[in-house]
């Protein structure tokens, strides 16, 4: 069975508004700081976890990400119902991002809506901030060359990653070139 082709957009906040926030710098005001040295972009997102007053923290990582071969096999999506996550490259090369809108979490089985996913392509400068509970891929590192990202997530009690695999039937492919 052919699987169905994704097509990949430009990432533009306004595209990407029902998944969670483009963190980039890009037309956004800043505030110049240290004496007119710097700029400050403020609070380009904030940082979601579902249950602050019971230990939920914020936490910064490092992740490493293996360049993705395309094609690629899209079969599952993974969420984190009880806290946003945030994605930043630090070596300004673009990465892929396949999402869908979040589900009610609270509903056993519950599933990203198959036609609602899409997939979009950074410029290099720009991270996201997935919404709590939507529906996203793993970091999908493109190029030649293997990629670092700066990940800004919830650490806590309960389970904070749900994943959903994809009847074969279901699976949907990207094809993406530099």
């Amino acid at each position: 069975m052919a699987l169905q082709k994704l097509h990949i957009e430009p990432l533009t906040q306004e595209a990407f508004t029902l998944f969670g926030d483009v963190i980039e710098t890009d037309q956004r005001p800043f505030r110049m700081i240290n004496n007119g040295s710097t700029r400050r972009y403020h609070c380009l997102s904030q940082v979601e976890t579902a249950n602050p007053a019971d230990g939920d923290r914020a936490i910064i990582s490092i992740f490493q990400a293996r360049v993705t071969k395309m094609p690629f096999t899209i079969r599952m999506l993974e969420r984190h119902p009880l806290g946003s996550q945030a994605f930043v490259p630090l070596l300004g090369r673009p990465f892929l991002l396949v999402v869908a809108p979040p589900t009610d979490y609270s509903i056993n089985n519950d599933k990203p809506q198959l036609e609602r996913i899409r997939a979009f392509v950074t410029n290099g400068k720009q991270g996201v901030n997935y919404s709590r509970g939507t529906w996203h891929h793993p970091v999908l590192a493109i190029g030649n060359e293997d990629d670092d990202f700066l990940v800004v997530d919830r650490e806590g009690s309960g389970n904070n990653c749900d994943e959903h695999f994809f009847e074969e039937n279901e699976q949907m492919t990207l094809d993406y070139q530099l």
